[in-house]
């Protein structure tokens, strides 16, 4: 009877998902210590390299297909760059916040959530506070959920981002930008949209326009410049006066139609910063026997779902926020694929939407 002989059983090789698991980290910060990418903190690399010690790892360099040896396995298909992102938002703009507080932000994380199904890929939200005195929570947070690459919605701490990017895991930044910072951002273009909006209402006759001003935030910036200089170019000089203190809330756009009131401005249009804080100045003018618009016209900026419903429909901006989310996960698939492309900044165009909010005077 011949003898079967049992042959040891072959230790699977260690894998990268393998020395992630170990180190509790992302793949993507594995694959970036192995191949010696210096935008990663130095506690971190050393915990990979000890994990991969540990399984016994061993890093070969990827050689040319035509040094491949003959004798090895045909190659695997390549498996997905990434599978796991992280949606870090404030508490202000999570997506458990109610629509009606916060609309506009919760259309940016529908686009994201669609594209990442889409795509294949898992998105998690993770609420991080806008400080810096947070980082450390951040990371740990981040960290326990293992997530590959990070988006990071609307955050304006210098320092917590900057310390966030040191994780050394791959993130992109939406409706802010740091121009130090290596850091892909996608924004709505607010300066075209705000300067278009102005320049429509100059078009129609207006020339005393007032301004509702919104946060101290690079987009809110933008748009304060473009009114200015749609003013300018029409030579139109500005009156400080005009310009109206907001917080992008409907009850900051209330307070700021008091103010315009009891400031008793001649002015005939009113851009707002956006449309939330368009609904709230229209309530206070209308409360007060001020008609819209033959009175005065009001201009809006997002064209969040309620801006065709008041009364009347309001004229605006339409800034695609589903847009901005979908194209912040795909260029964060690019960054994860090619590391070593520029850092861009994607702005996407605003169209103007006409209702019956404004009135011709000419």
């Amino acid at each position: 009877m011949q003898r079967l002989e049992t042959l040891p059983r072959t230790r699977r090789p260690v894998r990268i998902r393998d020395i992630a698991d170990r180190a509790l980290v992302s793949i993507g910060t594995v694959s970036r210590v192995m191949n010696n990418h210096p935008n990663v903190e130095v506690d971190l690399r050393m915990r990979v390299l000890a994990a991969a010690k540990e399984l016994g790892y061993v890093h070969r360099p990827r050689q040319p297909d035509r040094f491949r040896d003959l004798e090895q396995d045909p190659p695997r298909p390549a498996r997905p760059v990434l599978d796991h992102i992280a949606f870090c938002c404030r508490a202000g703009v999570s997506p458990f916040v109610s629509a009606e507080v916060n609309p506009y932000f919760s259309l940016v994380l529908q686009g994201a959530e669609a594209e990442c199904r889409q795509q294949g890929l898992h998105l998690s939200y993770r609420i991080i506070e806008d400080d810096v005195t947070e980082l450390e929570h951040a990371k740990e947070l981040l960290t326990r959920s293992r997530a590959e690459a990070l988006l990071l919605l609307n955050f304006i701490d210098h320092e917590l981002v900057r310390g966030l990017l040191k994780t050394g895991l791959p993130a992109v930044l939406v409706e802010h930008y740091f121009p130090d910072l290596a850091l892909d951002s996608v924004m709505n273009d607010s300066y075209q949209g705000a300067f278009q909006a102005v320049q429509y209402l100059i078009e129609y006759g207006h020339r005393r326009i007032a301004f509702v001003d919104g946060l101290n935030h690079c987009t809110i910036e933008r748009r304060s410049d473009a009114y200015q200089r749609a003013l300018g170019k029409a030579g139109i000089t500005l009156n400080p006066a005009w310009v109206l203190p907001g917080n992008l809330l409907v009850a900051g756009g209330a307070q700021a139609g008091e103010e315009f009131l009891r400031r008793k401005l001649d002015c005939t249009a009113v851009f707002c910063a956006n449309d939330s804080t368009a609904f709230g100045f229209m309530q206070t003018l209308v409360a007060h026997g001020v008609q819209v618009p033959q009175d005065i016209s009001i201009v809006g900026f997002d064209d969040i779902e309620a801006a065709r419903y008041v009364s009347p429909p309001l004229t605006t901006i339409r800034a695609n926020a589903p847009e901005l989310g979908r194209l912040a996960v795909r260029k964060l698939i690019e960054r994860v694929t090619a590391p070593s492309l520029p850092i861009t900044q994607t702005l996407v165009h605003g169209e103007l939407i006409e209702r019956r909010s404004v009135r011709a005077l000419t």
